[in-house]
């Protein structure tokens, strides 16, 4: 036997001994602070959890809910604004050269609702 084995074996027999020498208000003490960690250590079920779920769905719906509906808002004004430019630019009497430059157009538009 080696020396570790000689020092764990006398601290398991000093331990062994401590446990019965303690008073028993002690020993009240660990065993339910032992029955309180146990109690925390259980699985959750699946129901404590309904409060969070609920909300969490509530809360999902409620902004898909708003992006929804600002959405569809946005894609209406978008497509109404671009059948207007589209006429416009069909019914003006500018120049060929610069219809076929539709992207020089556009940036140009751009530039200059961000001036104004």
């Amino acid at each position: 036997m080696n020396e570790q084995d000689k020092f764990e074996n006398k601290t398991k027999s000093l331990l062994d001994e401590s446990i019965d020498e303690i008073s028993p208000d002690i020993a009240r003490r660990l065993q339910q602070a032992r029955y309180a960690a146990l109690e925390q250590a259980k699985p959750r079920s699946i129901w404590s959890f309904y409060p969070q779920v609920t909300a969490a769905m509530l809360a999902v719906a409620v902004v898909s809910a708003m992006l929804l509906f600002n959405f569809d808002e946005n894609i209406l004004n978008n497509t109404e604004l671009v059948m207007e430019k589209d006429i416009e630019m069909l019914t003006t009497n500018e120049s060929l050269d610069l219809m076929e430059n539709l992207e020089f157009m556009q940036w140009l538009a751009e530039s200059e609702e961000y001036a104004s």
